[in-house]
């Protein structure tokens, strides 16, 4: 179902006041409704998934937040003093593609898009990214970098900071970042991080970076050919609400783009990349247009890059295709 402005008016005041009666009739003084008006509103958001409990000369009231990814719901789990807003869809092709039409059109810096599912979910190397609905996070942070592109390297995992942090926030759970973009529980993928740059067209410099996040979070099972490859945060036994994770995500995005260390100027955040990593000290293999090539990961330059220790040498590994032994189901 679609959310109009007077279900969203609703939906944000049932919230307001989770738990508390509120009649039909202040409801409606509030708004300048009709109390028909409100219980329309009120039989439609529980035609959505509201849980709203009613009773004669009591109103109505909340009884459970609703595990939906709607703007009102999102925004509850946000600082009252964010800015920026929250776009919310039940269906989109892909929340990147939609931050790539929007910030052609002028949006905010720190705007972010949500989808309960997608259907042309995009990860990286050209993959899809599998988007039921009810499930997942699809999330997208709209970001004027404000900086050339030469400082963008961290942008990514700086964002599987904010991902890592997220998850231990609400679920106590500890996520590792496998290089560049996974986030993983138990050696498998919960999370992947697709950035897109939108160049100005004038300069060519950066205008945009839209860094594209899907979590799963509510799956009880994956395809076969996902198997031993994909892990949600039901499967590692927590339960959480979507919208209570990507309220925790977003502020930790906020806070981490918020300042310049992400740019490169914080060797203290380059540690806390080194301390998260299941790639560093491991086996892997670089699959990349030249080649394939087998090495151990010692460590993260500065800008990012991945330090293997190949047969030759130490070389940084900026771009291609890194498989880490004991994750993903390599062996």
């Amino acid at each position: 179902m679609g959310y109009g402005t007077m279900e969203e008016k609703l939906a944000a005041l049932l919230l307001a006041h989770q738990g508390e009666p509120l009649s039909g009739e202040a409801i409606s003084r509030q708004m300048g409704v009709t109390r028909a008006a409100v219980w329309k509103g009120m039989d439609r958001l529980r035609q959505a998934g509201w849980e709203i409990g009613s009773a004669t000369n009591r109103g109505y009231r909340l009884v459970e937040v609703p595990d939906l990814m709607t703007a009102p719901v999102v925004e509850h789990f946000l600082p009252p003093d964010r800015k920026a807003p929250v776009y919310a869809y039940e269906e989109l092709d892909s929340t990147i593609t939609q931050g790539q039409r929007m910030v052609l059109e002028g949006v905010e810096s720190g705007s972010v898009i949500v989808a309960d599912r997608q259907t042309a979910g995009a990860g990286r190397m050209g993959r899809s990214f599998l988007s039921p609905g009810g499930v997942g996070i699809y999330l997208s942070y709209l970001l004027a970098p404000g900086c050339g592109g030469e400082r963008l390297s961290l942008l990514t995992s700086c964002a599987g900071l904010a991902v890592c942090g997220a998850i231990s926030d609400t679920t106590g759970l500890a996520p590792s970042i496998k290089w560049p973009n996974d986030v993983i529980l138990e050696g498998k993928k919960v999370c992947g991080i697709l950035t897109r740059l939108v160049s100005d067209g004038e300069d060519g410099s950066i205008a945009w970076a839209i860094i594209g996040i899907g979590i799963n979070v509510g799956q009880d099972s994956f395809p076969p050919e996902l198997a031993d490859k994909a892990i949600s945060v039901r499967m590692a036994g927590k339960k959480v609400l979507r919208a209570r994770l990507a309220g925790a995500l977003i502020a930790r995005l906020d806070e981490i783009f918020s300042g310049t260390g992400w740019q490169g100027d914080d060797p203290a955040l380059l540690d806390r990349l080194r301390s998260l990593s299941c790639t560093l000290g491991r086996p892997v293999v670089v699959t990349s247009p030249v080649g394939r090539q087998e090495g151990t990961a010692v460590d993260l330059a500065p800008d990012g890059s991945l330090l293997v220790r190949f047969p030759d040498g130490i070389r940084p590994v900026s771009s291609g295709e890194v498989s880490v032994r004991g994750v993903l189901g390599y062996t």
